[in-house]
């Protein structure tokens, strides 16, 4: 994780934002997931190779879900840019994940003393089961993801006879490509995150930014300052109240950015026209 995803590291952070984001992706937009079933998950693995190599992973944001009669751990990966071996990243995290909860529950039993025959070398019982694990690829890059979905698509596999192709396991990955995602689509999150996907998916052209935003609910300031900090737009900032639990529309905001871009680009003009022997009205006109 590079230093510009950190405000959609610490946006998606809070319950409520991870919730809406799970919902409006795995389940369409129902409120499936509430903020009060997630809890906190280590996102430091560390797993041994060997008597004295030690490998750490980190993950960008790992929460774990206990609801109703399902537990998962979901991680969500921000990425900023394409990573070509994705599918390869993707299967070491959720290995890793999935080895550190063994290792936990062998150490139990190691302490509890309580396995024997085939269970007791396995330090794994045939009664103890992992929690799965959800790995999920937000992608808001301006370039369509062309990387990889699989592990398959990495692989030579035209040497292989089809016959063998089916022995060699594959790993799909799931990827939320912002930018490329349908409107529609991106209707099935919650408000605030609807409007920060369209901004990042339209930036570039105000006109359909407007009027994609024409009709949207003005937006709480955690996600305002998100926006502005992911985009690298720093001039939403002089726009921003300061008052506490104050919303804002992002429309006026944007309409007050497209105003200023078109003050400089007059004021640059005239500049240009004063050093080529020209007078600022002239220019105007």
């Amino acid at each position: 994780m590079g230093q510009k995803e950190h405000p959609l590291v610490w946006y998606y952070d809070q319950n409520p934002r991870f919730a809406g984001l799970i919902n409006g992706w795995l389940f369409c937009g129902q409120d499936k997931l509430q903020p009060g079933d997630l809890s906190e998950a280590d996102r430091r693995s560390l797993s041994r190779r060997g008597r004295k190599i030690y490998q750490d992973r980190y993950r960008d944001l790992y929460k774990r879900v206990d609801h109703m009669a399902f537990r998962l751990l979901i991680g969500v990966e921000e990425q900023g840019y394409i990573h070509y071996a994705m599918p390869v990243r993707v299967m070491d995290y959720d290995s890793a994940s999935y080895t550190a909860q063994k290792a936990r529950i062998s150490s139990r039993h190691q302490e509890q003393a309580d396995l024997k025959d085939d269970a007791f070398l396995s330090g794994f019982s045939k009664e103890d089961r992992l929690l799965p694990v959800i790995t999920l690829i937000l992608y808001c890059g301006s370039k369509p993801w062309d990387g990889a979905l699989r592990l398959h698509d990495l692989l030579d596999l035209e040497p292989l006879p089809e016959t063998l192709q089916q022995y060699v396991a594959d790993y799909p990955i799931h990827v939320l490509d912002v930018c490329h995602t349908p409107d529609q689509r991106l209707h099935d999150f919650p408000p605030d995150i609807r409007t920060m996907f369209l901004f990042f998916k339209y930036r570039e052209d105000p006109g359909a930014l407007m009027r994609k935003l024409a009709d949207a609910d003005d937006i709480s300031l955690d996600t305002y300052d998100t926006i502005a900090d992911f985009a690298g737009e720093q001039r939403l900032k002089r726009f921003r109240p300061n008052v506490k639990g104050e919303k804002i529309c992002m429309c006026r905001a944007i309409d007050i950015l497209i105003q200023d871009g078109e003050q400089r680009g007059e004021k640059r003009g005239e500049k240009r026209g004063e050093k080529r022997g020209f007078c600022s009205c002239e220019i105007k006109k």
